[in-house]
């Protein structure tokens, strides 16, 4: 019994961690880089580096992958207050298109002219 109960505080806890980690990292303005250690040619976040910013590793972090229903790597997000507003994805070619970084920025820009 125990062993039940104590399984069981693990279980819940692990729960609740994983639910205030899902959203933390879609908080406010969030630029999101789903990818894995294979790919050669990593996407750089820099340029948003002023707002919230991550890069998850298939390889690490399979959940989130999975709850983001990520098809093709890599792919980048962008969050705001947990609203996806655009989604880029890699496609087939594992490359992110060369427009991604002006694509993310313009809707940004509007972001924070919605704010004012």
């Amino acid at each position: 019994m125990k062993y039940l109960k104590n399984k069981l505080c693990v279980a819940i806890a692990l729960f609740v961690f994983s639910v205030t980690h899902s959203q933390s990292y879609k908080d406010d303005i969030s630029v999101v880089l789903y990818t894995a250690e294979f790919i050669k040619d990593n996407y750089s976040l820099k340029p948003f580096r002023e707002h919230n910013i991550n890069t998850f590793y298939i390889e690490k972090d399979k959940n989130i992958h999975a709850n983001d229903k990520i098809m093709y790597l890599p792919t980048i997000c962008l969050y705001n207050n947990g609203e996806l507003i655009e989604k880029i994805e890699a496609g087939l070619s594992m490359k992110l298109p060369e427009s991604t970084t002006e694509r993310i920025q313009e809707h940004i820009d509007e972001l924070l002219q919605d704010k004012f």
